[in-house]
């Protein structure tokens, strides 16, 4: 998914930070340099060990006129690791999983029964690796992207980080090349990121990571497996998660059919590397391979 690339990446953007430089300090979120870096300890770890940002969504179909009509779960995590540089800029390294779960049986499944064309079709799950980038010190040019992503709303014991990401960029799957599978020659979409954590944790200068939920939302194209083409409509996720130090921490049954499948999703990167993936990307790359079922098992 390209969110993952403009939240888990964009939200991972970093400055340098010496903790032990402001012991006895607090932080001050109302201050850009300050929100930054509590921000950073919101997404991530700065001592460079992995973490693990898991969800659950449920997904709607949505067809012009009709009432949004939940067709399935998703179920994943991104594991992720801060790399300092030696310019106090970090590299974010992180590589995701998603699958998908039949609403009434919670299982994961591999397929899906379409209830527009009345066909049963085979899952990609979504693996994407790397999902990564590189991002500057903290800016005070106003022009500067990500100074949105630092706006702390204080409410009382509880502090609130809200991100917006809007998304449009040429579709990796032409609808002349893949017309079952592609939606039109853009992708379009959008994230939407809510963190909670406690204000007394964020204000703490000593720590390198704080503890956070978060609600996930977003709008986006049908998915290539699908096979809905340029089919009217689209698809809502509506989720929630939160961040872990272990990949232990997650749940079983992801742990489990990680493990199965995606052994390797089981650590965050160590180094940078590129380009990005995303499930379209993996898609494209899977279907040039023959890798495709045409046969679920």
């Amino acid at each position: 998914m390209k969110f993952k690339q403009l939240i888990f990446l964009a939200s991972f953007s970093i400055c340098s930070l010496n903790v032990h430089a402001v012991q006895g300090n607090k932080l001050d979120l109302s201050d850009s340099e300050d929100a930054y870096k509590a921000m950073l300890r919101v997404v991530g770890n700065l001592d460079g060990s992995a973490v693990f940002k898991d969800w659950d969504a449920t997904i709607l179909m949505v067809l012009p006129g009709e009432k949004p009509k939940p067709i399935l779960r998703t179920i994943g995590f991104n594991a992720g690791r801060m790399i300092a540089k030696e310019d106090g800029s970090y590299e974010w390294v992180t590589r995701e999983v998603s699958y998908y779960v039949d609403l009434k049986s919670g299982e994961i499944i591999n397929q899906w029964h379409n209830p527009i064309t009345e066909e049963t079709v085979c899952i990609l799950d979504v693996a994407n690796d790397p999902v990564s980038n590189i991002f500057p010190l903290p800016s005070k040019d106003k022009n500067n992207p990500f100074a949105a992503f630092t706006n702390f709303d204080v409410m009382g014991d509880v502090s609130v980080l809200r991100w917006d990401v809007p998304l449009k960029y040429p579709n990796p799957l032409p609808p002349k090349e893949h017309p079952e599978e592609s939606t039109g020659e853009n992708y379009v979409a959008s994230e939407h990121f809510i963190f909670f954590a406690g204000t007394d944790d964020l204000e703490k200068a000593t720590t390198t990571s704080t503890d956070t939920h978060y609600s996930w939302a977003r709008t986006g194209p049908w998915l290539p497996w699908m096979e809905l083409g340029q089919t009217p409509g689209y698809l809502i996720y509506s989720g929630h998660g939160r961040k872990y130090h272990s990949f232990n921490e997650l749940s079983s049954q992801l742990k489990a059919y990680t493990l199965k499948h995606y052994p390797k999703f089981a650590d965050a990167p160590n180094s940078f590397y590129q380009p990005n993936e995303t499930s379209w990307t993996y898609y494209l790359k899977q279907k040039k391979a023959g890798n495709l079922k045409s046969k679920c098992k």
